[in-house]
């Protein structure tokens, strides 16, 4: 029994185009080492990081060289990762504080698992904390 099976060559290669798809603005400008810059719809205001980083503000577009724009995208995120990390860290406080009542309204043997369990929740929110700053700080650095 045989098993052969017929494979045809995939016909001439498709030569790559670089084409703007429809609806996107064509990228005809380049900075000073001929990358394209992103260029991107302005909003009614722009942060002061955003200008910093913009290569040219026109009325209605900002561009930004790629570098420049994944800056801006790792400071927005890191601003992001830092106020959730502080959320989460008041929410272990207020676990803390819940456990720590507890501690308070039971006998002192029966009080040592609310103890442990705020304990934890504190050290928990102060790693997040430590986490949140780190973030923040990596910010500063890259300014």
């Amino acid at each position: 029994m045989s098993n052969a099976q017929s494979i045809s060559g995939p016909g001439a290669a498709h030569p790559a185009k670089n084409v703007t798809a429809p609806g996107l603005p064509n990228h005809s400008r380049n900075d000073s080492k001929g990358r394209t810059p992103m260029v991107g719809k302005a909003r009614a205001r722009i942060s002061t990081a955003a200008a910093r980083l913009a290569l040219a503000i026109d009325d209605e577009l900002v561009t930004y060289t790629p570098q420049a724009l994944n800056e801006l995208i790792s400071t927005v995120v890191a601003r992001e990762v830092a106020g959730r990390q502080r959320e989460r860290a008041a929410w272990h406080r207020e676990q803390a504080a819940r456990q720590a009542e507890i501690t308070r309204q039971v006998p002192l043997g029966a009080s040592q698992p609310s103890f442990l369990r705020a304990r934890d929740h504190h050290r928990e929110a102060d790693a997040l904390e430590a986490l949140a700053q780190r973030e923040l700080d990596r910010i500063k650095e890259a300014a």
